[in-house]
């Protein structure tokens, strides 16, 4: 543990300030085509119910690279035991703010 103090503050002191992790080379964490996000995107339109780990199996990928896909790549989240996505269109937007009863809500 001592040793690992040392390296930080060597680090620090040569002029590092930043936290994060440099990139290194090598593979990427998770790895997704647009192929599989297509799939992934395709099952949930399909079935909003779906769990992850029945993605993972339909498609023979891992729970991380599917919770991934899910999350970061589509944007989805579970509302309600369904997948919904979490930003809405400008279609959905307008729609919502005409079932505004009063205008005075919008500002």
């Amino acid at each position: 543990m001592e040793s690992r103090i040392f390296r930080w503050l060597r680090r620090y002191e040569a002029g590092r300030v930043n936290i994060k992790d440099l990139p290194r080379p090598g593979q990427p964490h998770v790895v997704t085509n647009s192929a599989t996000s297509l799939a992934v995107d395709e099952l949930i339109r399909h079935n909003r119910r779906m769990k992850t780990r029945e993605f993972a199996v339909e498609l023979s990928i891992s729970k991380g690279t599917v919770h991934h896909i899910i999350h970061k790549k589509l944007g989805y989240g579970k509302v309600c035991a369904q997948w919904v996505r979490k930003y809405l269109s400008e279609n959905q937007k307008s729609a919502r703010m005409g079932v505004c009863p009063t205008q005075q809500f919008l500002h």
